[in-house]
């Protein structure tokens, strides 16, 4: 048990991304738990401690919440670090993935932590009558996030910024973006023959998308023998409303050469747009071509 380590009492082995149980599960679980504790002592000589015996159990796991909690932000700051001065090692690369992977486990226990907490709590009410309050600290809730928590999300944003820049290829990067529907194939042709003519290891960097933009520029690189490069918005992570703002940051954190962005007048544009301000935020040259109307 090499890898096993003690700190005021609680182990700190490595944690693994494994399933644990629905909230559910859980509250159901302790519920009966404290249902069976209060058979076996009310209307006993056991009564007088109860209270006693509720109040400190659920101390214990408000605790040990706390112990976790202080030991994602330790991660959070090495996160930070290794961000910063990411160089592309793979050693670099291999703590940076271990910490965040063990940020994201640790804050899945913390929130099941709060749910058999808040359940004890509960619990602990019904039992005596008495609300539970914590010796120390205060009870946040498990719906609102704190500033650690966000300052540590934002941490493992810059972490995926990083891996975007590793894995980043040789050749000169052009970003191509635009809208759903935008159709112009002559236009599209006509502005990356323009780039490819300027360089000659031009590679292009597209969302992935089967229509509009993506779909011609993919079309315009396997006809000219360039290498495309996708980087498609990660839904299942982001969410549906963040993923493709998320995907054009990891997009800059490539460092294009530049960013076209074609954009069809009569489609949304808020993703597109977004795109070519924080290429030039970054001070990478940005360029909108509009397709015409027809």
């Amino acid at each position: 048990m090499d890898n096993l380590s003690f700190e005021d009492g609680y182990s700190t082995t490595s944690i693994t991304n494994s399933e644990i149980p629905t909230e559910d599960a859980i509250t159901q679980t302790f519920s009966a738990i404290g249902n069976e504790l209060g058979d076996l002592m009310l209307n006993t000589g056991l009564e007088p401690v109860l209270e006693q015996l509720s109040t400190r159990w659920t101390s214990q796991v408000h605790s040990l919440i706390g112990f976790h909690e202080r030991r994602r932000d330790e991660l959070a700051r090495d996160i930070k670090t290794l961000v910063a001065n990411q160089d592309g090692s793979e050693i670099q690369s291999n703590q940076l993935e271990e910490r965040t992977t063990e940020v994201r486990a640790i804050d899945k226990i913390i929130e099941t932590l709060e749910v058999i907490r808040d359940t004890m709590a509960s619990n602990h009410h019904i039992m005596t009558g008495q609300p539970w309050r914590p010796h120390s600290g205060s009870k946040r809730s498990r719906h609102g996030a704190t500033s650690a928590v966000l300052e540590a999300r934002d941490y493992l944003d810059a972490a995926e910024t990083a891996k975007a820049i590793q894995a980043a290829p040789s050749g000169t990067l052009v970003a191509v973006g635009g809208t759903a529907n935008y159709d112009d194939i002559e236009q599209v042709y006509k502005t990356l023959d323009s780039a490819h003519a300027k360089y000659d290891d031009l590679k292009i960097i597209t969302g992935g998308n089967n229509r509009g933009i993506d779909k011609i520029a993919t079309a315009w690189a396997n006809a000219r023998r360039v290498d495309v490069i996708v980087q498609r918005p990660q839904f299942k992570k982001y969410g549906s409303k963040r993923a493709p703002f998320m995907r054009n940051e990891a997009v800059v954190a490539m460092k294009p050469k530049g960013v076209l962005v074609f954009l069809n007048p009569e489609d949304a544009n808020g993703v597109a747009m977004n795109l070519l301000q924080k290429a030039e935020d970054a001070g990478i040259t940005g360029k909108r071509i509009v397709q015409a109307a027809q």
